[in-house]
């Protein structure tokens, strides 16, 4: 599967970089459209690396790593520290990073694009923790029965309008919790066979379950303008999302 993730990325930062020459963006806002930010790229809630502020920022086991993209062919390490144990997501929005780990959600502001810098941390249950969020609301899901432990199969959602604070508003159980991605009113949750989830986020803190899709194996998912990008068991699966809410099937990619 990694190697997958890594084919949706160089796929995105490509469509990033071709934006950004159009000054245009690849951070959705709140309505789902973008905004002006050039220098960020969209990744899926599984990944350990993603752009922002013409920065990439890589995490490993214990440690957040600070690039520069001034110049792309050659970044420079502007930064590196130490965050925790058993890191294992990254994810970006507007001028903030969501980490997860396997007992904690922390947030960092990358106001200082080199330099990020801690704002606070959410302490929950033993589990992997993909992360997606915006001004608001921050969604993690945890699973049971995989290398990092734990028992619970659900979806926390906290409320981060005060990062310092971040306060535990609503816990959805869930059956096989994967990645995620979230695009206006609507949030996508992936759950291996268990299929493709699409909640209705119009009360941020209280998702309300719409659809769900069972045309393949679902891991992690990345919305990308009118377009959702799948990673399944064997390559990804593409989906038009069209603006009366609509979603169509578009084609599967092997690999």
């Amino acid at each position: 599967m990694k190697s997958l993730k890594y084919i949706a990325f160089i796929i995105l930062t490509a469509l990033a970089a071709s934006c950004d020459k159009a000054n245009q963006s690849t951070t959705p806002n709140s309505s789902g459209g973008f905004d002006n930010n050039p220098g960020t790229g969209q990744g899926g809630s599984l990944a350990r690396f993603t752009i922002a502020q013409k920065h990439l920022y890589v995490v490993d086991d214990m440690k957040l790593h600070a690039y520069s993209l001034d110049n792309p062919s050659t970044p420079r390490l502007t930064s590196t520290q130490l965050i925790g144990e058993d890191i294992e997501t990254i994810y970006s929005y507007k001028d903030k990073l969501f980490i997860g780990s396997q007992n904690a959600m922390y947030v960092y502001s990358i106001s200082d694009a080199g330099h990020p810098d801690k704002l606070g941390t959410a302490s929950h249950v033993r589990a992997c923790d993909p992360v997606v969020a915006n001004d608001s609301v921050a969604y993690v899901t945890v699973r049971s029965g995989n290398s990092c432990g734990g028992t619970l199969n659900a979806m926390f959602v906290y409320d981060v309008t005060s990062v310092l604070n971040p306060k535990e508003r609503n816990v959805i159980n869930l059956e096989t919790p994967w990645g995620l991605g979230m695009a206006g009113n609507r949030l996508f949750v992936c759950q291996g066979s268990n299929g493709l989830a699409v909640y209705d986020i119009s009360n941020r803190y209280y998702p309300s379950l719409r659809q769900r899709f069972y045309d393949d194996t679902y891991y992690d998912v990345i919305p990308y303008n009118d377009l959702l990008i799948c990673m399944v068991k064997g390559g990804m699966l593409l989906y038009e999302l069209k603006s009366d809410g609509q979603i169509l099937k578009l084609a599967k990619i092997s690999g």
